[in-house]
Order: structure tokens, then C-alpha cells, then sequence
């Protein structure tokens, strides 16, 4: 039996001219989380990281962590695979698809400082793109991304092979979508669970050679504590 830890990336920069880095609150959060491991004596046996900057970075405290226990420092192993979907894309053209009328009541495109208007506009734009009102076919190219990221995780179990923990720094979109794939859920469940993952939580699949299963789902083990509540965020 293998263990594998969906880590979705700490904190973004919402509101700057760079989202995709990990903000001063993000950086604690995984800082904090790989000496949570360290402090638990949890071996992790390899890390795998998404492409993008949020998701290395993330990676990246998540092995200093795990190395000031005085094991030695894994590598980090980059698979753009286990990026998360073009969130400007799937704005843009939903944004395109509205009346003047409507984008003038979401505040489009005035969004990138207002987290909660931005955040209801997204979750409308990203369940329009599932149901395939936009993007063209839009159902296929949801489709695409859901066969990236389900065969990335295939590819990354059999690779390890068994007895391994793994850790994976990524997104919550794609956490969301491997989650509802295991759990044989809707493909708009896996966008609803994509909203409610934590930054710098973890998602604890348990894989056998025959069958994945989902173990923990959406944890904060390293923040759920009284003097650590600030730490806990969504975006």
C-alpha cells in the first residue's frame, strides 16, 4: 500500500500584477506544513510539483520543511501535467459571452481586487466551461483537462510503485476534479469541491496496485489550531 498527498499550493498574490507567487501569508502556510511532516516523522519519498510559480514555490518549503528534520533534501520533479486550468481563459470567454448589461452587475472587468465578487464570477465562468456554453466545445476541453490530470496522477503511482509516500503541489481545480473522478462524481462536483479546498491543505489518497482510494480530503492539520486561524484561507 502507497500514499499519495494532493497539497494544494499556499496563498497567490491576488490583486498584484502577479497572481502566480506565493503571497507572504502563502509562503508561512507551506512553511509551516512541511515542518508539520518533519514534526510528525512522515517520510515522503518523492515530490512532484505542477509548473506553475505558486506550485514550485510551494514544493519548494515543502522539502526545506521536510529537510529540517536532518534527512537529506528531495528534489523537486516538475510536471506542468498537474497545472491547473487557464482560469483568465475560461473568464474571458465567459465574459464575452454576457450582455453588456450583466458584465455591468458583476463589475467585469473591474474583479482583481474584490475576492468575493471575483470569486462568484468564476465559479459562474468555470461551470459554464464544464457545461460547455463556452470556449467553443467546451465539454471537450474540460475533457482534456480531466485526462491530463487523471492520467498524470496514474502515471506518477506507477512510476513510484509501492510502499512510497508521495507528496504533489498543485491547484484546487485539479485537486476537485481527481477527487470527484475517484469518488465517481459529477464532473460539476469536482468544480464545486475545487471551491471549498484550503490553501496549502492536503488531500490523502491511500493506491494499491488495483484501487485508489480517498482517505482525507481538505486538511489543515498544520493551521486548525486557536493561534493559527489567520493562516487559513481560500484565495
Amino acid at each position: 500500500m502507497s500514499v499519495l498527498y494532493l497539497v494544494r499550493h499556499g496563498q497567490g498574490s491576488f490583486g498584484t500584477d502577479n497572481y502566480d507567487q506565493l503571497s507572504t501569508l502563502g509562503r508561512e502556510q507551506c512553511r509551516l506544513l512541511g515542518l508539520h511532516f518533519a514534526e510528525l516523522g512522515e517520510r515522503i519519498d518523492a515530490i512532484y510539483s505542477g509548473g506553475l510559480q505558486r506550485q514550485r514555490e510551494t514544493a519548494e518549503l515543502l522539502a526545506d520543511g521536510l529537510a529540517s528534520s536532518g534527512v537529506a533534501r528531495l528534489p523537486i520533479t516538475v510536471d506542468p501535467a498537474f497545472d491547473e486550468y487557464e482560469g483568465d481563459v475560461i473568464l474571458k470567454h465567459y465574459a464575452a459571452s454576457l450582455s453588456e448589461d450583466e458584465l455591468a452587475r458583476h463589475g467585469w472587468p473591474e474583479l482583481s481586487r474584490d475576492r468575493r465578487r471575483f470569486q462568484l464570477f468564476l465559479e459562474q465562468a468555470a461551470a459554464a466551461w464544464v457545461d460547455g456554453h463556452i470556449l467553443g466545445d467546451a465539454s471537450t476541453a474540460f475533457r482534456r483537462f480531466h485526462t491530463r490530470v487523471v492520467e498524470a496522477l496514474r502515471a506518477v503511482m506507477q512510476r513510484e510503485g509501492r510502499g512510497k509516500t508521495v507528496a504533489i503541489s498543485t491547484s484546487g481545480g485539479v485537486i476537485g476534479t481527481l477527487v470527484a473522478h475517484l469518488l465517481g462524481a459529477s464532473e460539476q462536483t469536482g468544480i464545486a469541491l475545487n471551491w471549498a479546498v484550503h490553501n496549502a491543505s492536503i488531500t490523502r489518497l491511500i493506491y494499491t496496485d488495483s484501487k485508489v482510494s480517498l482517505s482525507m480530503f481538505n486538511a489543515l492539520p498544520h493551521l486548525d489550531r486557536a493561534d493559527r486561524k489567520q493562516l487559513i484561507t481560500y484565495r
